[in-house]
């Protein structure tokens, strides 16, 4: 998206970047721009501090891992400091899940990733696509669960939906 977007999406994914320009455009929603960073990294903070002063949004999104999707965001926003103008979002427990919970599979919010959202979009991919699912068809199959018009009903899909249209209404 273009440099100059009111909200900056940053993802520590880096399949989601594409994945999260396409969800977004087909929504209408333009205002943005979405970066790919470790968000363990100092380099984050740095960047992340920069476009809060030059008056942008800023939207992180997180993979909740092991533990609880709460406690992820309360660590993120600790680390960096982060204030009230940064929206944290931790997917429980992995991007794989909001697709996996849209498509209505089983075990999409068990732990680690691997064992439950992955192993269950795995065999949707292996029925549907007749090949094992790889971490590079992440946009792919988040626009098949935008197609079959569920992903707006899980809840970390609605909040990022509700940041974003916000700050592109300021």
């Amino acid at each position: 998206m273009a440099s100059g977007g009111r909200v900056v999406l940053v993802v520590e994914d880096r399949y989601a970047k594409r994945a999260l320009e396409l969800l977004l455009g087909r929504r209408g929603l333009h205002c943005f721009m979405v970066l790919h960073l470790p968000v363990c990294s100092a380099k984050m903070t740095r960047i992340v501090s920069a476009h809060l002063r030059s008056g942008r949004r800023v939207v992180i999104l997180v993979d909740a891992e092991l533990g609880r999707a709460s406690e992820r965001e309360r660590s993120v926003r600790e680390k960096h400091r982060l204030g009230g103008d940064v929206e944290v979002i931790a997917i429980d427990p992995c991007m794989e899940a909001l697709a996996c919970t849209a498509l209505g599979l089983r075990g999409c919010r068990d732990k680690p990733c691997n064992g439950g959202p992955v192993r269950a979009v795995n065999e949707y991919w292996r029925r549907i696509h007749r090949r094992d699912y790889e971490k590079r068809f992440l946009p792919q199959l988040l626009l098949e669960a935008d197609n079959a018009g569920s992903l707006e009903k899980v809840d970390e899909f609605r909040r990022l939906l509700g940041a974003v249209a916000k700050a592109c209404r300021q």
